[in-house]
C-alpha cells in the first residue's frame, strides 16, 4: 500500500469518528449497567397510579388515591428520582478514549510524505473511582426515595387535614340549620303571641335579632364551606374531575371514635420508619462514599497513548507507546477531601436535626390530640346531652304553663344547647385534624393504624 493510501485510510478513520458523535467499540472495562432497570436499593421505588374517574361522594381513602394520581408534588419526586438515576449512570462511565490524526516530517528531504498515523489515547482510572462514585450515586437514588416517600405523605396529611375541615364546617351547617329552623320558628310564635296580646314587642324584636344573626353565621359558614371545598380539591392536585363529585355527604364521619395513642411506641415508631430520617441516613452514607472518593482521586490516573504510523520514506508500519501519570507533588486533592469530610459532619448533624424536629412535631401534635379529645369527649358525654336535657325540661315546663319558664327562657335554652353543639364539632374538627397530624408524622396509612393503646 502506497504513501498517499495510508494517509487517505488515517483521516478516514480519524475523521469518521465525528460526524456520528459516538466512539467505537472497544475491549474497555465498562461498568454493567442496565439503562432501563433500576439499580439495587435497599427499598422499593414508590410507585405512581394512572389517572382514573372519582366515584361520587369520595370517601377519604378514594380522595387519597386521587391525589397520588393527580398531585404535582409526586411527579416533581418522581423527576428527583429520574435525576438521580441519571446521575448513577453518569457515575459510572469510563472516559471515552481520544482519537486524532498524527503526520509529522512532511515534505522533510525525500521524505515528503513525511510520517502519517494516528493518535488513540485511553485514560486508565485508578483506585476503583468509579466504583466509589457508582456507590455514592447509588445512595443519592435512595434519598430521592425517601424524599418521594416524604412527598407523599406529606400529600396524604393535607388531604386528610382538608378533608376534616370540610367535614367540621359541614357539621356545622347541619346544626347551624336546625338553629335557623328554630329561630324562624321562634320568630312566627313570638309574633302570634303578640296579636294574641299575651306577648310582647320586645320578645318579638329579641327573636328576630337572633334570627338575623343565625342567618349572619349561616352565611360566614357557607363562606367557609366553599373556601373548604376548594382547600381540599387544590390538596388533591385540582384533578380534572367535577368538585361535587368528591364532596363528602355530611360531618358524620366526626363521631367515629378516634385513635388513642401511645406516647413510647409513637416515638420509637417515628425512629425506625421516618422517610425523612431515612433519607437523612442515605445521605450519610453517600458522603462517606465521597470521602472515600476524594480520598481515592490523589492517585493519579494513567493516560495510555497509541500512535501508529507510516514511515513513506522507509515504506514500513511503525508504532509509539507512551504512558503519562501526572506527579501528585503540589495537588493531593487536600481541599477536596477537607470539604468532603465538612459535609460529612454537617449530614451527621442534620440528621440528628431531623429527628429533634419530628419529636418536636410529634410532641406538639399530642399535646393537642390530648387537650382536643378531652374536649370533645366533654362535649359528648356532658355538655351537650345536659343542654338538650335542659332544653327539654324548659319546653315542658314552658308548654305547662310554670310561670318560671316563659319565652325568654326557652330561647336561652335554645341558645345553650346550639351553641354547646356547634362547640362539640369545632372540638371533633380539631380532634380529628390533630389524629391527622400524628399520622402524618407517623407516616401511618392508616388513620386508625400503627401505635394505638386502644380503640
Amino acid at each position: 500500500m502506497g504513501a498517499r493510501s495510508w494517509i487517505s485510510l488515517v483521516v478516514a478513520a480519524t475523521a469518521s469518528v465525528f460526524p456520528l458523535g459516538c466512539i467505537p467499540t472497544l475491549p474497555l472495562r465498562h461498568l454493567s449497567y442496565d439503562a432501563v432497570a433500576a439499580p439495587p436499593i435497599s427499598r422499593a421505588r414508590l410507585e405512581f397510579a394512572a389517572a382514573a374517574e372519582s366515584p361520587a361522594n369520595s370517601s377519604l381513602a378514594d380522595l387519597i388515591d386521587i391525589a397520588g394520581q393527580h398531585h404535582p408534588d409526586l411527579r416533581w419526586a418522581r423527576g428527583r428520582i429520574e435525576s438521580a438515576r441519571g446521575q448513577f449512570i453518569q457515575a459510572g462511565l469510563y472516559p471515552n478514549p481520544i482519537i486524532g490524526p498524527r503526520i509529522t516530517q512532511l515534505g522533510h528531504g525525500e521524505n515528503n510524505w513525511g510520517e502519517a498515523g494516528a493518535t488513540f489515547t485511553q485514560t486508565i482510572v485508578t483506585k476503583n473511582k468509579l466504583g466509589l462514585a457508582r456507590q455514592a450515586a447509588e445512595r443519592g437514588i435512595e434519598a430521592a426515595d425517601w424524599r418521594a416517600i416524604t412527598k407523599w405523605n406529606d400529600v396524604v396529611t393535607r388531604v386528610r387535614l382538608t378533608y376534616f375541615e370540610l367535614l367540621t364546617v359541614k357539621r356545622e351547617l347541619e346544626t347551624l340549620k336546625n338553629i335557623l329552623r328554630v329561630s324562624e320558628d321562634a320568630v312566627k310564635t313570638a309574633e302570634t303571641l303578640e296579636k294574641a296580646g299575651a306577648g310582647n314587642r320586645p320578645d318579638v324584636l329579641r327573636a328576630r335579632v337572633e334570627l338575623e344573626q343565625n342567618r349572619l353565621r349561616w352565611n360566614v359558614s357557607l363562606r367557609r364551606a366553599e373556601a373548604a371545598s376548594q382547600n381540599l380539591f387544590t390538596s388533591l392536585g385540582r384533578p380534572k374531575i367535577a368538585l361535587e363529585d368528591l364532596l363528602p355527604k355530611d360531618g358524620r364521619e366526626l363521631d367515629v371514635a378516634p385513635p388513642e395513642f401511645d406516647w413510647n411506641c409513637m416515638v420509637e415508631h417515628l425512629r425506625e420508619i421516618s422517610s425523612e430520617l431515612q433519607e437523612a441516613r442515605a445521605v450519610i452514607v453517600q458522603n462517606e462514599r465521597l470521602i472515600a472518593k476524594a480520598q481515592a482521586d490523589v492517585t493519579p490516573n494513567v493516560d495510555v497513548n497509541l500512535i501508529p504510523y507510516y514511515a513513506a520514506y522507509d515504506q514500513e508500519m511503525r508504532g509509539l507507546v507512551a504512558v503519562t501519570v501526572p506527579l501528585p507533588i503540589y495537588d493531593r486533592n487536600q481541599g477536596n477531601i477537607r470539604a468532603a469530610k465538612g459535609n460529612y459532619a454537617r449530614v451527621i448533624a442534620e440528621e440528628q436535626q431531623v429527628e429533634l424536629r419530628l419529636i418536636d412535631g410529634l410532641t406538639v401534635a399530642y399535646q393537642r390530640y390530648q387537650a382536643n379529645r378531652q374536649q370533645a369527649n366533654t362535649f359528648r358525654e356532658v355538655i351537650v346531652p345536659q343542654a338538650r336535657e335542659s332544653l327539654k325540661l324548659v319546653e315542658a315546663g314552658y308548654r305547662g304553663g310554670d310561670k318560671k319558664y316563659d319565652y325568654t327562657t326557652v330561647l336561652q335554652a335554645q341558645q345553650i344547647l346550639f351553641q354547646a353543639q356547634l362547640n362539640e364539632a369545632q372540638a371533633l374538627g380539631e380532634l380529628w385534624r390533630s389524629v391527622s397530624e400524628i399520622a402524618g408524622i407517623l407516616q401511618q396509612s392508616q388513620l386508625d393504624a400503627g401505635c394505638m393503646a386502644r380503640r
